[in-house]
């Protein structure tokens, strides 16, 4: 079994149901050690200049990293995540492994303040 950190993240109209509804999708495949509520921050590092709602889930999972993130990146594209979208600043739905393994994935993410608020929601759980 791994353990990984999800970030979460979207900026339409329909943001937190989106999360909402990919937390219970994310629940249904590995097992949830933890995770924050949807919180809502100023975009960050993108074009995007809409806020976004953002979740952090730390996960555990039997599923390999590469077949977990292509899991995820088809989510996005079935929430309607375009390169068209992506470059308009409209982003559906965003699922990003962070963390795998205690190993940082994504160490630029690590410094943005929408992970540094949810890192603190975490340890608040």
């Amino acid at each position: 079994m791994s353990k990984a950190l999800l970030s979460l993240g979207a900026n339409t109209p329909d943001k937190k149901q989106r999360l909402a509804d990919a937390m219970s999708a994310i629940a249904q495949i590995a097992h949830i050690e933890n995770q924050t509520p949807i919180y809502e921050t100023a975009a960050e590092g993108s074009v995007a200049t809409l806020p976004y709602a953002n979740a952090l889930m730390l996960i555990e999972t039997s599923a390999e990293y590469e077949a977990l993130r292509a899991t995820f990146k088809q989510w996005e594209r079935n929430a309607g995540r375009t390169p068209e979208s992506k470059a308009q600043g409209l982003i559906p739905l965003d699922i990003d492994i962070v963390v795998w393994d205690e190993q940082v994935i994504k160490e630029r993410d690590m410094e943005f303040e929408y992970m540094k608020l949810g890192m603190k929601l975490l340890k608040e759980k």
